[in-house]
């Protein structure tokens, strides 16, 4: 019935009200409204990665050793850039972080890094932790560095004091790390600079 009111849809069969116009059809705002949502989900694609990652306990693989993360206590990630683009790598213990650093090339660049708090396993933003390196023999990690992190220094402090380890931030963190392999492994004769990147 050109111009006039759908009977079926006034009766409750077709939903609602709606007029009938000759030539019109609800089909043709089926792809207006898709372009609308793919529009929105590439504005929401473009937002850079940034803050804490989901780590996927007994899922997610450490970039350094190989070694799936099997618990959180000791794990920690970093987010880096490489030919840019940003992406999270996991890894399962402390140290394997700050060796994966030390070893990346100029291609990869770290932006944020995070690590678990020893007591609350809740991240926390690797430059404000307070690092604990103590023997590997006392302090047991999962690959044996000996490292944890803490959200407070005083709580650092206790850990450090238990296991006569020593605290630091994370830049003293990497040299003492990188001095400790050297003198375990040998320096090797090319060995740059220890400097965080």
């Amino acid at each position: 019935m050109p111009g006039g009111v759908d009977r079926a849809a006034a009766d409750g069969g077709g939903g609602g009200l709606r007029p009938e116009v000759a030539g019109m059809s609800p089909r043709p705002l089926a792809p207006v409204g898709l372009l609308a949502v793919i529009a929105a989900l590439a504005g929401c694609a473009r937002q850079p990665l940034t803050g804490p990652p989901e780590l996927r306990v007994g899922r997610d693989e450490c970039a350094e050793c190989g070694m799936l993360v099997a618990e959180d206590r000791y794990s920690s990630a970093s987010l880096v850039e490489r030919e840019g683009e940003r992406l999270y790598v996991f890894f399962d213990d402390i140290g394997c972080m700050v060796d994966f650093e030390y070893e990346q090339g100029e291609g990869t660049r770290v932006l944020e890094r995070y690590v678990h708090d020893h007591e609350s396993r809740a991240w926390v933003p690797g430059l404000e932790a307070a690092y604990v390196f103590a023997d590997r023999e006392s302090l047991r990690t999962p690959m044996g560095s000996g490292i944890a992190a803490l959200a407070r220094r005083d709580a650092a402090e206790a850990l450090a004091a238990a296991h006569a380890g020593a605290v630091h931030d994370f830049k003293s963190l990497s040299v003492a790390r990188r001095e400790w392999m050297w003198a375990r492994y040998g320096k090797p004769p090319d060995a740059r600079p220890v400097e965080p990147r």
